[in-house]
């Protein structure tokens, strides 16, 4: 193998222009490079340039468009939107896991796990990002996509969580989703299930009408105060006094929303009440909801994936970087200037997500 000819590009996003050194076969006309561990033929551009646009891609707020036109002011040279994103898939690739992640740092977990699923779009058709996200240190233990988010999703999120990650899993909360009460008994037995009351709260206003015009509405807006004092007693036992004076009344509400409210507090009453059993469980999941919100920031951006591999190979880079970032404007004010690793006990230092990602 003997020296032929070079080209040249940029290495770095900052200084001054290197080229970088390109070599050709005599004999076989192959080329190759020593610029990046694995370049593609007629590859342009360094593994610095590549680490540092994705690095950039999804950490920000901008598109591929914005950020293609970003680079080329600062690069010399143009970069298409179309090379970005293969620049994101071949490092989504090589990155690992979510659940990979917690496999290998072991992190100390508060252990209540808040399950909920955020909608993301591949090739034009509604998937789910399932999110597995503990209590109190907002860490993500374990994600992954699927294309409808159902009871057997929770079970192998929980599940996985629990065995692979090492989650203690002393609690599990969640919407109150078709057959997800069920299947936790089934697979988790005496580990405490708290449906999110928040979810509850919300669908009032939705499957009971205000009404201001009509006769009944004082009578619709009792019936949601009555439910809402239900799901937000201080204490298991004035819930239960209050849910029994409210199901005394079942006739005056009778025919009021979009099915009956009160037999379905009552069928499910256990599930609402949890955490009044179990110290420490959150009656809600809100710390998930808002982690969701954090992820949101960049995945509306996003119309949409082109297959569930790429949608996958995104995921990993978007809560690897989520989980090595500190936090800056924490309602929690103790959580400023931590990342929801640290708050875990694991030490990241100054490490950087994407190296460590893939292990660099």
């Amino acid at each position: 193998m003997r020296r032929g000819k070079t080209s040249s590009s940029p290495t770095s996003l900052d200084g001054s222009l290197k080229p970088l050194q390109r070599f050709s076969c005599r004999d076989c006309g192959s080329t190759f490079t020593f610029e990046r561990k694995v370049a593609r033929p007629r590859a342009g551009f360094s593994d610095a340039v590549v680490m540092e646009a994705v690095r950039l891609y999804v950490q920000g707020l901008s598109s591929y468009r914005v950020l293609a036109s970003m680079l080329e002011q600062r690069l010399g040279r143009s970069v298409s939107r179309f090379t970005l994103n293969s620049w994101v898939s071949e490092l989504g690739g090589q990155a690992k896991t979510p659940l990979e992640v917690s496999t290998e740092l072991r992190p100390t977990w508060g252990g209540f796990l808040g399950i909920d699923g955020k909608v993301i779009f591949v090739r034009g058709a509604r998937h789910c990002l399932l999110l597995g996200v503990d209590h109190p240190t907002q860490d993500i233990v374990h994600a992954f996509v699927v294309e409808v988010e159902t009871a057997e999703g929770l079970v192998r999120l929980a599940t996985e969580a629990r065995l692979d990650a090492g989650h203690p899993l002393s609690g599990v909360v969640a919407d109150l989703g078709p057959g997800f009460v069920q299947a936790h008994r089934n697979h988790f037995g005496a580990t405490p299930f708290q449906a999110c009351r928040v979810h509850f709260d919300r669908r009032l206003d939705s499957d009971i009408p205000r009404s201001q015009w009509s006769a009944k509405a004082p009578l619709y807006a009792e019936l949601k105060a009555r439910v809402r004092a239900v799901l937000y007693a201080p204490t298991y036992d004035e819930a239960s006094r209050l849910l029994n004076a409210l199901t005394q009344e079942r006739a005056r509400f009778k025919g009021i929303g979009k099915y009956d409210t009160i037999r379905t507090l009552e069928r499910n009453f256990d599930v609402y009440a949890a955490h009044h059993h179990t110290p420490g469980l959150p009656a809600d999941n809100n710390v998930t909801e808002n982690v969701i919100k954090q992820l949101n920031k960049k995945l509306r951006l996003i119309e949409g994936f082109e297959s569930l591999e790429s949608a996958e190979r995104y995921v990993r880079l978007l809560v690897g970087c989520y989980r090595f970032k500190r936090f800056t404007d924490s309602c929690r004010r103790a959580n400023n200037g931590k990342a929801p690793l640290e708050l875990a006990g694991v030490d990241i230092g100054g490490a950087d997500w994407l190296l460590y990602l893939l292990d660099q």
